[in-house]
């Protein structure tokens, strides 16, 4: 990859990676800020919690530690990843095949095969970068405002989120190269991933959605060990589904 093309590539997606990264920011912020508050909000009784709302998760949010686990990766984390891996994918070559502008490129000697690539490694690596280093601002952010985490197993936990958006980046990429449309290409993701995020409901099928294993739940309370055969298994995923795309890319009409 020519720093040029890889220039022009991170030129393109940058202030997508800089507003997706300061949302993020700012949630983390907002949720250490409103912490002591949320915590009055907390009944003494579990009659008073909603059904769906265990003692255990009740008990978690009590312990500052606990609580940026749930506000952050179970929550805000999976919401804006994958809102940002969606909005990644359909944009990364759809626009270009759409305005033409993909065969300037194409004239330039660059092959069909290294510009794909190119985007595409560059756009994942992007995602992981980008959530890794939110995760790991929540430890000077905490410190900021007095609080401290008891350990700091969120930061890999955050980075099992990365590689697992990096996953929805490139299904929603090879969506939008069969769609050859961006909203429709959003669209389509988006019910594809609303459903399949159903399946974490319950228990009997959690093991088939991907977002409960993005969470690493029972790596981050001390339950296993570090989610290796996850990790790996999303790297493999995207990388399989990433050759699907480069295959219909490099055969597509232009």
């Amino acid at each position: 990859m020519s720093r040029t093309l890889v220039a022009k590539e991170f030129r393109d997606i940058r202030w997508k990676l800089v507003v997706a990264f300061l949302l993020l920011v700012v949630v983390i912020t907002v949720m250490i800020i409103i912490y002591e508050q949320l915590l009055e909000l907390l009944p003494a009784d579990m009659s008073e919690m909603p059904f769906f709302f265990s003692s255990d998760a009740l008990d978690s949010f009590r312990d500052y530690t606990d609580a940026m686990w749930w506000n952050f990766n179970d929550k805000n984390l999976i919401q804006f990843g994958c809102i940002l891996a969606i909005v990644l994918g359909i944009g990364l070559l759809a626009p270009e095949i759409e305005s033409g502008t993909i065969t300037l490129l194409l004239t330039n000697g660059v092959s069909r095969k290294r510009a794909f690539w190119t985007k595409a490694l560059l756009a994942a690596a992007s995602i992981v970068v980008v959530f890794v280093t939110a995760g790991v601002l929540i430890i000077p952010l905490s410190s900021l405002f007095g609080y401290s985490l008891r350990h700091f197993r969120q930061i890999p936990a955050t980075f099992i989120t990365a590689l697992g958006m990096t996953s929805v980046f490139a299904v929603s990429l090879l969506i939008s190269l069969f769609a050859k449309d961006r909203i429709w290409s959003g669209v389509i993701s988006a019910i594809l991933f609303g459903a399949w995020s159903v399946l974490g409901f319950w228990e009997s099928t959690r093991a088939f959605s991907p977002f409960f294993h993005m969470r690493a739940t029972d790596y981050f309370f001390g339950r296993a060990n570090f989610p290796w055969v996850v990790a790996v298994g999303f790297i493999l995923v995207t990388m399989a589904v990433l050759l699907l795309a480069e295959h219909r890319f490099v055969r597509e009409d232009l």
